[in-house]
């Protein structure tokens, strides 16, 4: 759900507060490094550190923009990278001296390319998709308006808080048919006011980004971003292509069901709301122990990669951090950051993320983890959204600190191709949805009933955007890899090759054209694809055996080596196991697989 504030709230203020000391800090060694006159192979991997951690900051700040406000930090993000003094002292110093270690003189090479790399043409490039991508976020802001107007015209008033989640609340709970039909048609209508503006702002981020690539010698937008990635543009195409054609076949059996529950005939996805409301039966979800998660990914995590965790101390009540141990040596840390009321500040890094051991100095990784969690709920209760939410980021977690090979500027799974970022992630989200997590919350009949509740609504909720995640893919693919067709062109190809009339339209997708992923690897949205097909295909024989039997570790490590190593090939996943994953779980029964 996204939330907007029209202030920044105190504990937010103390957090940017304590962010904007690191940027300081950050900034002062940097100054203090480039006036040594020498430098050395440590000095430098401190350097990319420092860049690397300001990146991420950044990264996080701008993911969340929703709900946080940062732009008294904006001048900080300036100093670092587009001052052209510190670029030049940056240039002067690194080329002053070589590295004997290979991979970092490699790195050192690559980092010098990305610093000589900007021009006058570059600059205005990046200030012009800059202000691109606040045109965007201004029109979203007028449609985000559009429809808090026209709830507050139907006498609700969704305050702060998100207009679409309102209005889903409404219409779920809206008996008759015809009064939900309508409703929606005027949402629709509402959404798409600004649908060309929104489009054409898209389109001529579209074209700067062939013009950047084209500058550079890359046949298409898609060509550069696949660099970052392990398959072929045919590979990425066909299976997309397949993940849509499931997509679609999944959709209208939801569709069936809708009709056949609420009565729909029209548009049936309109009705999703009541669909669900009928299901559960209005049935309040329950909430779950906070510690009963963590143990039982503490278990996973020890029974399928022979980890041990053990609690740390921290400074903030809102930090939980646990140290990582394989035979009683370090791993490294993981940092559970969760969100204060609905609120969060970015991830902060302090020192060398990545596992260092150069020179006599060790480091081990650090993974810092932002959950979406309410912190004022009392006795450490957490929803069944903040149990999926924990268990995904735990699974990046793990892969950052098991990554074979590390570089100073790379961060974590930066290393990875894009294709593989939330294979294991999503491998551990799928838990959330296993027979056992039930003892892990100790919970008694009635809790288990409504464990199982939350289970299938987040099934049917996967179900339900199926279509979207899967087109939204196609969109960015093929608008990526042609050389001059508008969305407004390509989107009627896809419709007419997939038969989505009358199932989805064009304002379903454009926002996410907005979103920092499509921002920074334009064409590679399939990842997500990629990602859910292969943690599904790899998760389903486990919902039929015990955690204690999921291992053991060095097999598990071996299946699961394309996560950790460069190297490794991406292997084309059954996109079809997304779709048969969920549908097993099946509404009003226990999920749809056989007893452990």
């Amino acid at each position: 759900m996204v939330v907007t504030f029209d202030r920044i709230g105190e504990w937010d203020q103390e957090s940017l507060a304590d962010t904007e000391c690191h940027l300081h800090s950050m900034m002062e060694r940097l100054r203090a490094i480039l006036a040594m006159p020498t430098l050395t192979a440590a000095i430098f991997v401190e350097i990319a550190a420092i860049y690397n951690n300001v990146a991420y900051i950044f990264l996080y700040l701008e993911s969340n923009e929703a709900h946080v406000r940062y732009d008294e930090l904006l001048p900080w993000r300036a100093a670092f990278f587009d001052d052209a003094d510190l670029t030049e002292a940056l240039v002067r110093s690194i080329e002053g001296f070589r590295c004997d270690d290979l991979s970092l003189e490699a790195s050192r090479q690559n980092y010098l390319a990305h610093l000589r790399r900007p021009s006058r043409h570059d600059n205005l490039i990046a200030a012009r998709a800059a202000e691109l991508q606040t045109a965007a976020k201004a029109v979203l802001q007028d449609i985000r308006t559009d429809q808090t107007a026209l709830l507050r015209s139907l006498g609700i008033d969704p305050g702060s808080g998100d207009p679409v989640a309102t209005f889903y609340r409404l219409s779920s709970r809206t008996e008759k048919v015809a009064v939900r039909a309508k409703l929606g048609l005027i949402w629709e209508k509402v959404r798409d006011r600004r649908l060309d503006d929104l489009t054409d702002l898209i389109d001529q981020q579209v074209i700067l980004r062939r013009q950047s690539s084209a500058a550079v010698g890359y046949p298409s937008v898609l060509a550069r971003t696949l660099e970052l990635c392990r398959v072929s543009e045919a590979d990425a195409v066909r299976f997309t292509d397949r993940c849509v054609h499931g997509a679609m076949a999944s959709h209208r059996a939801l569709e069936e069901e809708i009709r056949k529950l609420t009565g729909a005939i029209d548009r049936p996805i309109d009705h999703f709301g009541n669909y669900v409301h009928r299901l559960t039966g209005g049935r309040r979800a329950p909430l779950f122990r906070l510690d009963g998660c963590l143990a039982f990914l503490a278990e996973v995590g020890r029974a399928a990669f022979g980890l041990d965790f053990v609690r740390l101390p921290t400074r903030s009540p809102h930090v939980i951090a646990f140290g990582v141990t394989e035979g009683g040596h370090d791993v490294g840390a993981i940092n559970f950051d969760l969100w204060h009321s609905g609120k969060r500040s970015s991830n902060r890094t302090t020192g060398i993320r990545n596992r260092l051991d150069y020179a006599g100095v060790v480091q081990r990784p650090v993974a810092y983890v932002s959950c979406r969690f309410d912190g004022g709920r009392e006795g450490g209760l957490i929803t069944f959204q903040n149990v999926h939410s924990l268990f995904h980021e735990f699974g990046h977690a793990l892969n950052h600190l098991l990554i074979v090979t590390r570089l100073p500027d790379r961060s974590g799974l930066e290393y990875l191709p894009l294709e593989r970022l939330e294979n294991l992630s999503m491998w551990f989200e799928k838990w959330a949805f296993h027979p056992e997590l039930a003892e892990a919350f100790a919970l008694d009949a009635t809790a288990r009933e409504g464990l199982i509740l939350c289970q299938q609504v987040k099934g049917l909720e996967y179900r339900r955007t199926h279509l979207e995640r899967a087109v939204t893919a196609a969109l960015d693919l093929e608008v990526h890899r042609h050389s001059t067709a508008s969305l407004a062109e390509v989107y009627p190809e896809l419709q007419e090759r997939y038969g989505l009339a009358n199932h989805c339209t064009l304002g379903d997708f454009l926002s996410s054209f907005t979103w920092p992923m499509f921002q920074a690897h334009p064409g590679a949205n399939f990842a997500y694809l990629w990602g859910a097909a292969d943690s599904a295909r790899r998760f389903s024989p486990v919902m039929t055996t015990s955690v204690a039997a999921v291992g053991p570790p060095h097999e598990v490590r071996r299946q699961f080596r394309s996560c950790f190593n460069f190297d490794e090939p991406s292997d084309e996943p059954d996109s079809g196991a997304i779709y048969e994953f969920y549908e097993k779980i099946v509404p009003g029964t226990a999920p749809g697989w056989a007893a452990a």
